[in-house]
């Protein structure tokens, strides 16, 4: 891992400075509001063996092995949004997913997993088949800014819009370079701001890079490196798949699937 983090951040923080071009439609896309956006953490995971299992505990009591429940198996993520009052999200495994659907002035979370039969999802969000609303936290999203997806994900998407859409929370990364892969893939550099090859306090290096096959954002590679008070260095690396980023909400999605039935209990209109 850490030769991987060490080699996309020399050929970033090197590079000479040109202008981006192909992620500006993705910025745009992210701009307006309105997209469906699918993703697949595809980040290779670290060597599994019998020291990994992990034993759970169910509503029986009973222990169940599970050696590679919560590892080897592909996170996932879906982005819907048409407006910033109707969004939905989901990250998950193929078998257990979490969700979030944000309806004008109200936020439904809730999880949906495979059924027994193993041929669809059942829905638990106050319970089983059952949901209820939560007002929206506006002011968290004021702070934190729009989520898309998990932190990671949010992170790369985030670094491509410009400053002033951004919350405070989240880091700024600016364009260094583009190019032209070996394979005729091309792609887009950026990197964490700074005076120099490290952040402000010096301690941390972090890019992106985004591949493209023609003009279809295709892949998206993140690393970091930090060096904490001891001089200890760490690294960490994020690769996602993109099978659609697209302009075109899909509507489906941005309401309540059927088997989750909404029983907020509302003030009557006067």
């Amino acid at each position: 891992m850490k030769k991987f983090v060490m080699i996309l951040l020399a050929m970033i923080f090197f590079s000479s400075q040109v202008d981006a071009a192909k992620i500006d439609h993705y910025r745009e896309i992210l701009l307006s509001g309105r997209y469906s956006i699918k993703y697949e953490n595809i980040t290779p995971l670290p060597r599994q063996t019998n020291k990994d299992k992990i034993d759970i505990f169910g509503k029986s009591g009973l222990a169940v092995e599970t050696t590679d429940y919560f590892t080897n198996r592909s996170v996932s993520g879906i982005l819907i949004a048409d407006g910033e009052d109707h969004r939905y999200q989901e990250v998950g495994r193929s078998d257990f997913i979490q969700c979030i659907l944000t309806q004008d002035d109200e936020t439904f979370i809730f999880t949906k997993y495979k059924n027994k039969k193993g041929d669809g999802f059942d829905y638990f969000g106050s319970r089983k088949g059952r949901v209820e609303a939560n007002s929206r936290n506006y002011l968290a999203e004021l702070i934190a800014g729009v989520s898309y997806g998990d932190a990671t994900f949010s992170r790369v998407l985030n670094a491509i819009l410009p400053d002033e859409a951004k919350s405070s929370d989240m880091p700024q990364y600016e364009f260094v370079t583009s190019g032209t892969l070996e394979d005729g893939r091309t792609f887009e550099d950026f990197k964490i701001k700074s005076s120099g090859s490290m952040d402000s306090d010096g301690k941390i290096f972090s890019a992106i890079r985004y591949y493209f096959n023609g003009d279809t954002l295709e892949k998206i590679a993140y690393a970091s490196y930090t060096i904490d008070s001891n001089g200890k260095a760490s690294g960490e690396k994020f690769i996602a798949k993109i099978s659609e980023f697209s302009e075109t909400p899909d509507q489906s999605l941005l309401k309540l699937p059927d088997g989750l039935k909404d029983v907020t209990k509302r003030d009557k209109e006067k």
